[in-house]
């Protein structure tokens, strides 16, 4: 009976002491598709052409899961991102997409940037003798260090795909 009256007070002060925290709902920032990074295209073979790309990927839609917040200095938002995936020579079904999701002040500067992968598989047509265009869904928890940064109403979120200098001298 002791130990029991031991164990609820000190459950009983642990739960006053604790402090919540409070998050301030805010409105979500408005968010851009980069124009020179929105295609992403890959290849399963050393070099990379035009002739042998295994997939052409886009990005095309997305969605804030839940409304956004401030806690603790950071914006934090969950955000699900739609990409279409088009087969053109591909002998494998797996697919990973590299991108990110640039924070971007009212002069276009970025502020904080964030990379992630989307990992999907192509689907196949219906007698499994070729891939065909597959969507693929990621939902990414964003959480953007705003400590020492000016917000309003004027910041992005721009998102793209991480392309090296030889996707995108093929791409453009």
């Amino acid at each position: 009976m002791k130990r029991n009256l031991i164990l609820f007070i000190s459950l009983f002060i642990l739960s006053c002491t604790s402090e919540k925290q409070q998050s301030l709902s805010i409105l979500c920032p408005g968010l851009f598709f980069s124009k020179d990074h929105r295609l992403y295209i890959s290849s399963e073979e050393n070099s990379l052409n035009l002739n042998n790309l295994s997939y052409k990927a886009e990005i095309n839609n997305y969605k804030f899961v839940n409304k956004c917040s401030i806690l603790n200095n950071n914006i934090i938002a969950k955000l699900s991102v739609l990409f279409v995936v088009s087969p053109e020579n591909a002998k494998q079904s797996k697919i990973t997409l590299p991108y990110y999701i640039a924070f971007l002040d009212n002069e276009k500067n970025i502020l904080n940037i964030q990379y992630y992968k989307a990992i999907g598989t192509l689907k196949k047509n219906n007698d499994k003798s070729s891939y065909v265009e597959t969507e693929i869904t990621t939902t990414s928890d964003i959480i953007i260090p705003i400590k020492d940064i000016n917000i309003d109403i004027n910041n992005k979120l721009l998102i793209g795909f991480m392309l090296n200098k030889e996707k995108l001298k093929i791409l453009n």
